[in-house]
Formats: C-alpha cells, structure tokens, sequence
C-alpha cells in the first residue's frame, strides 16, 4: 500500500521518472491504470484547481470517485483520549475505516487551522488518515505539505528552461489580509532544493518558515548540489533571478499572538510583485500556484503579461498528478 504524502520523501531520480511520465501524459491523457477502481475524494477546505484536476484526471484514467465537502460531513475530532461531548460528531479512526471498505483509495485536502500550533506542525489531521486507512491516502494539500502543486511546478519549470539543476528561483512572501498556510512555500522550497535549484527564501523579518522545513531544505540543498539563501529584503532577494514564486504566508507567532502578527503582515504591504520588483530580475518568470489576490499579492500588469506562467502550472496540475495516481496504483 503507497501514500503519498510529500515528495521529499522520494529521491531526485525518482522525483524525475515522475515528471517523465507527467509529460508522457500531457500528450497522452487516457489510460486504463484506474480501470474499476473507485476513489473517494475529501476536501475538509475549498478547491478548484485541485478538485477539478484530479476529478478529470481520475475520469481519464478509467476511475470513479466521490467527492465529499467538509460541509457535509459530521465534524471529525482528530485526537485520541478525549470525551467527544463537544462539537467534534464523528472521530477520524471510525470514518477512515468506513470509507476504507468503500473506496481503493482517498485524497484528503485538509489546511492549517492556525488555532493549534502542535497539531498543525504535525500535520495530525493528515498523519491520522494515513495511520488507520486500509487504503492509499494521498496528498491534496495538508497542514504542512502541497506536494501536488509541488510536482506540477517542477514540471513548468523543467519545460521553461529544459532542466532544473542551477537555475535561480525566488520564493518570495506576499502581504495578504489573511494569514495563510505554510503548506505551499514549504512544498515548492523542498522540491526546488531536492532538484538542485539556485534558491533563494525571501520574506520580511517575522515571516520565517518552520525550522525543521528549513533544515530539511538545507540538507537537500547539499545532496543536491543547489543553494540556498534567506534574505529579508525584498529588492536583493529576486535581483538576477530567473523565476519569481510569489506566496503570502502567516507568521507563526499567529498561534500564540494573532493580533500582533497582523499587525506587522500590514506593515509590509510594499511586498507586492509589481513591474518594478520584476525589472530587477533576469527576465523573470512569474509563477503562482492560485488563487491570488490581484494588486495585494502582484499588479495586473505582471500577473497578464507573457511572462506570467500561472495557466500553465495550472493545467499542469492535471499531468503531474496521473503520474501521482499511477504510482500509487500501479
């Protein structure tokens, strides 16, 4: 049984045989691997890139699915040991083992809560599936991991430059009214150092990512060959670089001081990636994994203009994860 749970946890040359068959199957979209197999789709958070990619995806590999809203379902506590007379209806183990005798496998899009820092970290939610599935469980964004649209970037970027090893990529924090998951910039910063990326992590004081992210950032960096670099500024952080990925994250001090680290993600509303940010760079690729939020995160002018690549990490969504699928089921 093989859950996919974050594609760190495969070595490059496999991470690579998967991009391999996710171009294979952008010129050849239908196969039969999930021939009489029925999926049960979960998504405790909204969707519309992963929703509909992986619907179509499954359609097109010959499979059935279900897909389940968090709305309707009962409210699922996650803990072990505790009297559910609260909110909490149903508990995880039971509804995992229900859905485990109707479906060969399930998704699970389940986000940081930002209300309990233990439990995010751990990604409890996710590693609870997995733990009392009988069935593969796979990776539609958890707590910590989007390792999906990881793969689906990976890919844009090998089809823009022809290979991954060198090239130089910007992660750059955005201000955003809400205080977002990590999930995304973890996922992108693992895969990009796993591949021998030239990356650099840019992002105001305050807007650090976890350390145990970084650490594992920093040790794939040396295996691999690639680089990696922090820097608060955001002018130095994307001067010379070739692609900038922007995404808005919280602060981890939103767990035990939510007030205080919204007041300084307002603080830093000139972090914006607008034509002047852009001019800095080498002729930068503009990349976002979606939805954004226009004239908070990047102008109109960059987001519309030829050097934007939004669409096609989007559509690449759909390739990448028929080779995920494959993988699990084959």
């Amino acid at each position: 049984m093989r859950h996919f749970y974050r594609l760190s946890e495969f070595s490059m040359e496999e991470v690579q045989r998967f991009l391999q068959r996710a171009a294979e199957f952008k010129l050849n979209p239908y196969s039969n691997c999930l021939d009489r197999r029925q999926l049960a789709l979960i998504f405790l958070n909204p969707s519309l890139r992963t929703r509909c990619s992986f619907e179509v995806a499954i359609r097109q590999m010959g499979g059935g699915f279900s897909t389940l809203e968090g709305q309707s379902l009962w409210k699922l506590e996650t803990q072990f040991g505790v009297r559910m007379d609260e909110d909490k209806t149903e508990h995880v183990k039971e509804a995992v083992g229900v859905l485990s005798r109707y479906f060969d496998g399930l998704g699970l899009r389940s986000f940081a809560r930002g209300e309990n820092k233990e439990e995010d970290l751990a990604d409890r939610t996710f590693t609870t599936f997995m733990d009392h599935s009988q069935v593969p469980v796979f990776n539609m964004e958890s707590a910590s991991y989007h390792p999906c649209q990881a793969l689906a970037d990976l890919m844009t970027l090998q089809e823009l430059f022809g290979g991954l090893k060198g090239r130089r990529l910007t992660i750059i924090w955005a201000q955003h009214p809400l205080s977002l998951p990590m999930a995304v910039p973890n996922s992108i910063l693992l895969a990009a150092t796993q591949m021998g990326m030239d990356v650099t992590l840019g992002h105001p004081q305050g807007f650090e990512i976890q350390p145990g992210i970084l650490s594992m950032a920093e040790v794939l960096a040396e295996r691999s060959g690639g680089k990696l670099r922090i820097i608060n500024d955001r002018e130095e952080a994307v001067r010379d670089t070739e692609v900038i990925y922007a995404k808005a994250w919280g602060g981890l001090s939103r767990y035990e001081d939510p007030e205080g680290e919204k007041a300084l993600r307002q603080q830093h509303q000139n972090w914006i990636v607008d034509s002047e940010l852009m001019a800095l760079t080498r002729r930068a690729y503009f990349m976002h994994c979606l939805p954004v939020r226009r004239n908070v995160v990047v102008t109109d002018e960059v987001i519309d203009s030829a050097r934007s690549v939004i669409f096609h990490q989007a559509e690449n969504r759909l390739h990448a994860q028929k080779a995920i699928l494959e993988w699990i089921f084959s």
